[in-house]
């Protein structure tokens, strides 16, 4: 599967396009119209520029005020259609992004600016799990989830539950089922990602939507063992309280053994709750402040991730006490992170919740 934070696409277009009002710097000015204005977020919105790219050697590069850039560059097909004039950007989330773009367009040096509104394109009050599975893991782990809901009311709930596939995007869930459940009553989605959606084998976090009135949510994920379970509690999160854009969150209490004989392991998770792929930093770090190294995760639209024993990727050496920073760096995007802490001998699991400083 292919990522990129940039999610730009040049288009060679000739029909004028609807937007809004272009902001031209004063020498050398270049248009840029965008299809819509304001735009939801996850919308593709398309930016008609003029001059256009029409000779060899002319190459735009747009910066889209979100931390991600792209550029219409000259192909022969441009002379097919008269000259290249647009490309294509969607954006994480909401806010007011100033997008620029520089270089030259038909020969001469051009740039301009404009400035695009997002509006919010998904619901603060949905509920993320982050963390969902049945499948066997390492060491033989056999992982599973319970799913509890809870109406306190007044009057009946309505909610949609989507599965969030591990390493897929998820715009467009495969997995989906609509329940209603009454006033003060509670409901155990055993194992639910195979009791409710078939999954024999699978790994996902969960979105919760209520439709209809109020309601509580929270989940269990744990080793079945024949002589009963080890499990950690996962609590669910509104959207409106994960990790934003600007922000930094902390995991903590981390360890890791990379014998795998003693001591635990880390799993580190990761989900996008943006319409949009946005990118993800998590920086490594000692316990006493030493620091181990960082990793940058492209995640796709509403895309779930794990990274299992995630210290080996910054470390050969044995972390006794660890934590990691983790932050977007995509504009309006939002996300949740985790860590879960295993015990190399009995698979039994700790929850670590993301910590967004103030």
């Amino acid at each position: 599967m292919s990522r990129s934070m940039v999610m730009s696409t040049v288009l060679c277009v000739s029909a004028a396009l609807l937007g809004g009002v272009p902001i031209a710097d004063a020498a050398g000015p270049l248009t840029i119209t965008p299809s819509a204005n304001p735009v939801p977020a996850g919308v593709e919105v398309s930016f008609q520029i003029s001059p256009k790219v029409t000779v060899a050697g002319d190459s735009v590069t747009f910066s889209f005020g979100d931390g991600t850039t792209g550029s219409i560059d000259f192909a022969m097909a441009c002379t097919l259609f008269g000259g290249c004039a647009s490309i294509a950007h969607t954006y994480a989330g909401a806010g007011v992004f100033l997008v620029s773009a520089t270089g030259t367009a038909g020969g001469t040096a051009v740039s301009g600016s404009v400035q695009v509104t997002v509006t919010t394109g998904t619901a603060d009050n949905e509920l993320f799990v982050g963390t969902g599975a049945h499948k066997v893991g390492f060491n033989n782990v056999n992982w599973r989830t319970d799913l509890e809901i809870q109406n306190p009311g007044p009057g009946n709930a309505t909610y949609v539950l989507a599965l969030l596939i591990r390493d897929a995007d998820n715009s467009s869930p495969a997995f989906q089922a609509q329940f209603t459940l009454d006033w003060g009553r509670t409901v155990r989605y055993t194992d639910v990602l195979a009791t409710v959606f078939g999954l024999s084998d699978g790994a996902a976090a969960l979105r919760v939507t209520p439709m209809k009135g109020t309601i509580i949510v929270n989940s269990r994920t744990y080793n079945q063992l024949p002589s009963g379970t080890y499990g950690q509690f996962v609590p669910a999160i509104p959207r409106s309280e994960a990790i934003a854009w600007g922000q930094d969150a902390r995991l903590i209490g981390l360890s890791h053994d990379p014998s795998l004989a003693a001591g635990y392991r880390t799993n580190i998770g990761l989900v996008n709750l943006s319409p949009a792929p946005i990118t993800v930093e998590v920086d490594f770090y000692l316990g006493a402040g030493g620091f181990l190294g960082t990793l940058s995760y492209d995640l796709l639209p509403f895309e779930f991730i794990q990274t299992d024993k995630a210290f080996e990727k910054v470390t050969q050496d044995r972390v006794d006490d660890g934590y990691v920073s983790v932050k977007t760096t995509t504009g309006g995007a939002k996300f949740l992170a985790y860590a879960s802490v295993i015990d190399n001998i009995t698979g039994d699991p700790t929850y670590v919740p993301a910590i967004i400083l103030p």
